[in-house]
């Protein structure tokens, strides 16, 4: 029979032999490449590279083309949206407000977008008007 000392040993290597046993596995490599054993979702590297959009604030959306989607797209390509404001509605800015924040996204979209890029979303706006037979407002 076994005594005390030698069950404690023999429980030892045991328990050593099944950490070996799991380490080897973590650390194996598949040889053949079929699988891929990566598990987490690295956002920085994986993920799509999403745009800040801008947004230009209106009081009507009569010339804006609001709910065409092929000018929607347009706008977000440029890296803004035109937002309707009414007038009277708790969020409406004052006119030297709107002025103002209109102004600093222009002046970014100029950078971003070039020197002429009222006239590109101009066009752009036109074209959508044909494809989509949206000539009403």
């Amino acid at each position: 029979m076994l005594n005390e000392k030698q069950i404690s040993v023999l429980f030892c290597y045991c328990l050593m032999v099944m950490i070996c046993m799991q380490a080897n596995k973590l650390c194996a490599q598949d040889k053949t490449g079929a699988t891929n054993l990566k598990t987490e979702f690295n956002k920085n590297k994986e993920a799509p590279k999403q745009k800040r959009l801008r947004y230009i604030v209106k009081n009507d959306g009569r010339k804006i083309l609001y709910g065409n989607k092929c000018f929607l797209d347009v706008q977000h390509a440029m890296g803004f949206e035109f937002l309707i404001q009414p007038k009277g509605q708790p969020l409406n800015r004052n006119g030297l407000a709107r002025n103002l924040h209109n102004f600093g996204v222009k002046f970014i979209l100029f950078f971003r977008n070039g020197p002429f890029w009222g006239i590109t979303l101009r066009k752009r706006k036109k074209e959508c008007r044909k494809r989509s037979a949206d000539f009403v407002g």
